[in-house]
């Protein structure tokens, strides 16, 4: 796969993901949205509640990935996008029980406080589509990592990290940018928590996998145990 340096490159690689993840994760049954890369101060990404953009006859949700975080492990990009893409399956009702009455499911309520406390509706709808959950005192069940199930996906589509990222200035720190205007949508809020996966190599043929944890691993093809990479 080339590296991905370009700006449009990059929104064509995340509206790629997204649809391969739709497809992986929720059926194909979940609306398209846009993608966008604005810098979020205090977030890896955020998903606006509603549908801000026209696109034809129709009017679209969005997914924002923050621009500022863009070079994080792949993993972990895909983790912020599949969280933005629960808040999405919420605001839909995907596979809600409750229906409106026109026959429709009904939203799930996701979020409180104005979308920045996560519940644990969030938490059900997460791990049961690729995410494993922690809570945050303050934030609730917003903290997610990404599965297995993600990780082994990743890794068959053999995406790369996106190898570029907008600088953060001192303003951005002071806060006179715009903190995830996204009316009251869910945003992922940037944790210090170190990365959960961890890559092995086999030393002899180079055959690679992921683990969100320490293990004891060995190469199927050469019988060499497989060491954690550098």
């Amino acid at each position: 796969m080339k590296q991905t340096v370009k700006t449009s490159r990059v929104a064509g690689q995340l509206e790629k993901m997204f649809r391969l993840l739709n497809n992986h994760f929720f059926n194909g049954e979940l609306p398209e949205v846009v993608i966008s890369l604005k810098k979020t101060v205090g977030a890896y990404g955020h998903f606006t509640c509603g549908k801000v953009w026209q696109a034809g006859d129709e009017r679209r949700y969005e997914i924002n990935i923050s621009s500022a975080t863009l070079n994080r492990p792949i993993e972990e990009t895909c983790a912020t996008l599949l969280h933005e893409m629960c808040h999405l399956a919420c605001a839909v009702g995907y596979n809600s029980k409750v229906l409106d009455e026109n026959g429709k499911p009904e939203p799930i309520k996701d979020t409180s406080n104005n979308g920045v406390y996560h519940n644990k509706r969030f938490k059900a709808m997460a791990e049961a589509h690729g995410l494993e959950v922690e809570h945050h005192p303050k934030y609730g069940w917003t903290i997610t990592s990404p599965g297995i199930d993600l990780l082994d996906f990743i890794e068959q589509q053999g995406w790369q990290d996106l190898q570029m990222v907008e600088g953060v200035s001192l303003l951005d720190v002071l806060g006179t940018l715009p903190k995830s205007s996204n009316s009251g949508a869910g945003a992922e809020p940037r944790t210090k928590k170190p990365s959960s996966t961890r890559k092995y190599i086999c030393p002899k043929c180079g055959n690679s996998c992921r683990a969100t944890k320490v293990i004891n691993i060995i190469c199927g093809d050469c019988m060499a145990k497989m060491v954690v990479a550098e």
